[in-house]
């Protein structure tokens, strides 16, 4: 309140002067002090008029009262208007204090509705304002509220009828047999084949009964365990973890354990099983985050994550001999629930396919102003599109693939208005058949313009590779790798057992053979088929693995894999890395590149590349070497024919031109020098050196030559010194 006053102060009296205004609507303003009473006299009217004012005699020196009377009465005015001036200011006071108060009771009453609102928004969100809340809501007609959740699960989850009915148990266990509070209410793995289903009706299933009020919220967090696949990702997993607790999702589902590193695997495993995860340090809570304290002492430090009240689910394949070699036995005997999804009848892809094609048709009306139709045949012709890799999605996919092409189709031709169709099955798949106004037209869906830059890409490659001179068997090798890939990939979308090909290859041969021109369009190469999902090349020597001291070498080679990852991991002169039994930093490299090798197998391929016989020793270095890589290539010498060719090529890119003249006796000189033997003879380097040595002849010829007869682009037999 001093503050206020003071502020009302300083505001009336700026600059010394007293400032104020007349305000009709202050309430409490003390009425201006009556004039003085008048002396009434018998028979006057109650209110005489005033009689006019006097003048007053002009002042003198013998008589100084009429001066004396002004400045009397100026004194009595100027304290009327004193006293006027004082009570509006009291008056000013009083009403901005009451202003103050009563705005501040007015933000208080919008802060208390805000925080009303937030809770009342964040126990929609599910997120738990109390210490020891759980996600059980209230078991009022929970018969009827897992009925529906049952129905609306199997409209977004069709065939799956077996396995909704055992999900629907598991949800509802916990409200007929009762839960500790410290305990999940649910512990079950749902296996089955990929696009069986099995997220979707978790997601769904938790949403409904959500909505209906019997969990707090209708979330479902999923946690991908794939991205914990290397050693020390712990900390990042209870990270993980504490934000899918806390973010107030009814049940927790996990997926992706296939590829998760082991030392996360039993933090999973011990949440099913003990319902808690022991932190692998000393942690606080901050700010809704997890904090690493380290050794400190704070209050409130945590030393376990619980799942109490929370439904734990872990999406797997089919096999639960596999989950029990991933987690052991211990985990299989604590679960709650082991829910199978079944393999999808030819009844009920249709179904699916029809389901999809009824969505297709009520989002074509709604978006694109189009009536479209269908029947059985489409349907099952669309029930084709499943895979058993894809599974449904891939019809879901290929119905959304029409849709495409059907607004492109109705964008590029400036459909206005309405328009009627007909799906039409095709033997290349699905497509539409249409009238607008007198027009009938047919639409096709075409390829992603991903696959086609795939293609695009794939094409290129190749041409490059076949441009380049020589080299046909390493060629014919490279090119043969897609059909392999192509045929494991076919193989797996009609659910048979496919092996990803290893493509860690080793490239021997002499100097300037074309080892790191090959090895550069093979990343290339395998990217645009599909095997990498970068396909970047990262170029290594001994240099970049080797450190140089004790406990470098490991760091640097693991750095050096985690930038090749999702492509290829070329090192040049690899024998480098072993120079006998006493170079332990070294071994130490080559252990390490073969550990890398196993552990990201499917996300790195490394190319090695050096002389033959030197190779041949550094395959000696660790037992497991030589096994990781299934393809040797050998690259043989360029035969002289060959090596005219690449100095024609070189000397073209170089901006010159050969002389008819110079084939003859450039081809006899490779010959002979080829057959003097030695393993850096008959190789590119050598041709590239000689059109390098020429160049400079001919600038040393045309400097002597006049200048009407100079010809700065054509290079003679003499230039190369034949």
């Amino acid at each position: 309140m001093k503050n206020d006053i003071d502020s009302i102060l300083d505001s009336m009296f700026r600059g010394g002067r007293l400032h104020f205004r007349q305000d009709s609507g202050l309430k409490h303003a003390r009425p201006a002090p009556p004039p003085p009473p008048q002396t009434s006299r018998a028979g006057d009217p109650p209110n005489p008029p005033q009689p006019p004012q006097r003048t007053q005699p002009a002042p003198s020196p013998d008589n100084p009262m009429p001066s004396l009377s002004r400045q009397l009465d100026a004194a009595l005015q100027s304290q009327q208007q004193a006293s006027k001036a004082l009570s509006g200011a009291e008056a000013i006071s009083d009403g901005l204090s009451r202003s103050v108060q009563e705005s501040i009771e007015r933000l208080a009453q919008e802060a208390r509705a805000d925080m009303a609102g937030l809770s009342r928004q964040l126990e929609e969100d599910g997120i738990d304002t109390q210490a020891h809340s759980q996600n059980s809501g209230p078991p009022a007609d929970l018969d009827k509220a897992f009925e529906t959740a049952r129905k609306e699960a199997a409209g977004q989850v069709l065939g799956q009828d077996g396995f909704l009915d055992a999900l629907t148990l598991a949800y509802k266990r916990p409200f007929v047999a009762g839960a500790p509070g410290d305990k999940p209410l649910c512990r079950a793995a749902v296996l089955g084949a990929p696009g069986t289903g099995r997220r979707s009706a978790l997601t769904a299933m938790t949403a409904s009964l959500g909505r209906q009020g019997v969990l707090k919220s209708p979330k479902t967090v999923r946690i991908d365990l794939s991205a914990y696949n290397a050693p020390g990702m712990e900390k990042l997993f209870v990270q993980d973890l504490y934000s899918a607790l806390k973010s107030g999702g009814a049940a927790l589902v996990f997926q992706g354990h296939e590829k998760c590193h082991a030392s996360v695997l039993g933090m999973v495993a011990s949440l099913f099983c003990q319902g808690e995860v022991a932190l692998p340090g000393r942690y606080v809570a901050q700010k809704g985050i997890l904090a690493d304290i380290g050794t400190a002492l704070a209050p409130g430090a945590v030393s376990t994550l619980s799942a109490g009240g929370k439904y734990l689910f872990l999406v797997a394949g089919p096999s639960q001999a596999a989950l029990g070699d991933a987690f052991g036995a211990p985990f299989l005997a604590a679960l709650d629930d082991l829910l199978y999804t079944e393999p999808f009848t030819q009844e009920s892809l249709e179904k699916i396919a029809a389901q999809a094609l009824k969505d297709l048709c009520t989002r074509a009306q709604k978006q694109l102003g189009l009536t479209l139709s269908y029947g059985p045949p489409e349907a099952a012709a669309l029930a084709k599109a499943y895979t058993p890799s894809q599974g449904a999605g891939a019809i879901g996919a290929e119905a959304q693939r029409l849709y495409t092409a059907l607004s492109e189709e109705k964008l590029r031709k400036s459909i206005q208005g309405p328009w009627q169709g007909q799906v039409v099955a095709r033997p290349e798949g699905l497509g539409a058949a249409y009238t607008y106004q007198t027009a009938t037209g047919q639409v096709r869906p075409a390829g992603s313009h991903g696959q086609e830059a795939q293609q695009a890409a794939l094409e290129k490659v190749k041409g490059e590779l076949r441009d380049i001179v020589g080299l046909q068997p390493v060629k014919d090798y490279i090119l043969s790798l897609e059909d392999n890939f192509k045929i494991q990939q076919l193989r797996k979308a009609r659910g048979l057992k496919a092996d990803s090909p290893s493509m860690h290859m080793i490239f021997t041969g002499n100097p300037g053979t074309g080892k790191t021109t090959v090895a550069r369009l093979v990343s290339r190469y395998l990217k645009a088929i599909g095997l990498l999902s970068g396909g970047q090349l990262v170029e290594v020597t001994r240099a970049d693995l080797v450190g140089q001291y004790v406990g470098h070498t490991a760091p640097l080679t693991q750095k050096a894999i985690q930038a090749a990852l999702g492509g290829v991991l070329f090192i040049d002169e690899a024998y480098s890395l072993y120079r006998g039994r006493d170079d332990s930093f070294g071994l130490e490299a080559i252990d390490a590149l073969v550990k890398g090798m196993e552990d990201h197998r499917e996300s790195l391929v490394v190319i090695l590349a050096g002389y033959s016989r030197e190779m041949e020793e550094f395959l000696t270095a660790n037992s497991g070497l030589r096994s990781r890589f299934p393809h040797i290539i050998e690259f043989p010498d360029y035969s002289p024919e060959e090596l005219w060719r690449i100095t024609e090529s070189i000397v073209a890119s170089k901006g010159y031109r050969l002389d008819p003249a110079c084939q003859e006796p450039l081809t006899a000189y490779f010959a002979q020098v080829q057959g003097d033997g030695g393993r850096s003879q008959g190789n590119g380097r050598m041709a590239r050196n000689k059109v390098e040595q020429a160049v400079i002849a001919c600038s040393r010829r045309n400097v002597q030559t006049p200048e009407e007869a100079r010809d700065l682009e054509l290079l003679l037999p003499e230039d190369f010194g034949l």
